[in-house]
């Protein structure tokens, strides 16, 4: 099968839109199995996501969420809470097949390698973390740059990308948050357990001059063409996809 490859590329949705858009997104791979559909989006307030069955109470501070305006969402994939704020996510959907995602652990390598080359591009140079330290991260109460697994893409060890995934027999859905900024205050009063900061690194501390929106998604949609040798067509969600996601973006709303 000639797989056709797709990327949606979104400004200033809501934390609940988002996540609604993704799963739409899923469901129309599922739908078309000859696709696969990259997307790199931002959000519209700033907001908190958290894994798979997790609860807002054990990880944020949900008063101060409630009176600044910072919505709590939950995801379809697992992994811990994240704060998404001055960064960049992404989120890959496509069917599961023995030639190229033949399983959970290939598609996180070969979606990471394609990060990997689109960073390199705008001369960051990361490596995937390859082990896991400590518990699962949708069981612990920490967010999810504080903690180490081997998804991670890290500078010097330090975590720059979080991702997590989830997929059933057919597909899979993978996201994740590149962070272009931290702003420490806001993290330390959202989480309940503080951030490690030694752990986290964001583009802003590598570069001198972090680039504009386009030149960012430009080099990472790059790295995408390059390690998978084809050509990513840029593409719009349909009215029927903002419809559907709308339908279903209250159930995503946790604060």
């Amino acid at each position: 099968m000639d797989r056709k490859w797709l990327v949606v590329i979104t400004q200033d949705i809501s934390p609940e839109m988002n996540m609604a858009l993704d799963s739409v997104m899923w469901n129309k791979v599922k739908k078309n199995p000859e696709i696969a559909v990259l997307r790199f989006y931002t959000w519209k307030p700033s907001g908190v996501s958290l894994g798979a069955n997790q609860k807002p109470k054990n990880l944020v501070d949900i008063e101060f969420c409630q009176e600044n305006n910072i919505p709590v969402v939950a995801r379809v994939t697992g992994g811990s809470a994240i704060f998404h704020d001055r960064e960049i996510t992404y989120s890959f959907s496509a069917t599961n097949d023995g030639k190229i995602f033949p399983g959970p652990m290939t598609s996180y390598e070969k979606i990471c390698g394609a990060l990997k080359l689109g960073l390199e591009k705008l001369g960051i140079n990361v490596q995937w973390r390859g082990v896991s330290i400590g518990k699962e991260p949708s069981l612990t109460d920490r967010d999810c740059f504080s903690l180490s697994t081997r998804h991670d893409l890290v500078v010097n060890g330090r975590k720059i990308i979080g991702s997590a995934q989830r997929k059933d027999r057919s597909s899979f859905l993978q996201h994740g948050s590149l962070l272009i900024e931290i702003q420490k205050h806001l993290w330390t009063k959202i989480f309940l357990s503080k951030p490690d900061f030694s752990k986290i690194v964001s583009m802003s501390e590598i570069l001198n001059d972090v680039p504009d929106f386009d030149t960012l998604i430009k080099a990472l949609k790059n790295g995408f063409e390059e390690f998978f040798e084809s050509n990513f067509e840029e593409t719009n969600f349909t009215r029927n996809d903002i419809e559907e996601a709308q339908k279903i973006s209250h159930t995503f709303l946790l604060v």
